[in-house]
């Protein structure tokens, strides 16, 4: 381990401790269950988890770069994307789910009914083929218009950052700008590094 990957871990560990600790303290409410199961069987973490989860993530980045006041004032534009992003996600998950468990039913009636889907010519595969590609496609342009969108408003906080600020930022940062398709929950924290392994494996 050398002495920035060394020092950077303690810095992350004295940082997020005070975060989870508080995070911990926001017990879900008994109305409120910490995990839903879909009628497909799969559990999950209900929404209110998911967003207490996503408060303890920013909280745990903020203190880890240990910003200055003045600093203070660039985080604020960040949080607030970081969060609009978030929202955003949610409407999606939370639309793809409701189209989900309506093919579920769709396709569980037809099974009642002793029906089967009809197979489609080559024609018609090819076409649906091509609709799911473009469909796809779409997708990741709008990632990355994401992305770029947060980009822009990270470059003032970064210019004002020292190179330990840069370092902690490559860690707790990152995956904020990759529309939550990058690290999941807090492995950062927890030592684990870009491919999983701890701080100071190089």
């Amino acid at each position: 381990m050398n002495n920035l990957s060394r020092a950077l871990a303690v810095a992350l560990m004295a940082a997020t401790i005070p975060a989870t600790i508080v995070l911990a303290q926001q017990a879900t409410p008994a109305d409120q269950p910490a995990v839903e199961k879909t009628d497909g069987g799969r559990r999950g973490p209900s929404p209110e988890t998911q967003a207490r989860l996503q408060d303890g993530r920013i909280a745990m980045a903020k203190a880890a770069l240990k910003l200055s006041p003045d600093q203070e004032k660039l985080w604020v534009p960040v949080e607030e994307k970081i969060r609009a992003n978030y929202e955003e996600r949610s409407k999606r998950r939370e639309a793809w789910q409701a189209k989900r468990e309506e093919r579920r039913a769709e396709k569980k009636a037809q099974g009642d009914d002793g029906k089967k889907g009809e197979q489609l010519a080559l024609p018609e595969r090819i076409e649906k083929r091509s609709e799911r590609l473009t469909k796809q496609a779409e997708r990741l342009n709008a990632r990355a218009a994401k992305a770029k969108e947060f980009a822009e408003v990270l470059k003032p906080l970064y210019a004002t950052f020292s190179e330990d600020q840069k370092a902690v930022a490559g860690r707790v940062l990152n995956h904020f700008g990759q529309d939550g398709k990058g690290q999941r929950g807090s492995r950062w924290a927890m030592g684990g590094g870009r491919h999983g392994h701890g701080f100071g494996r190089d």
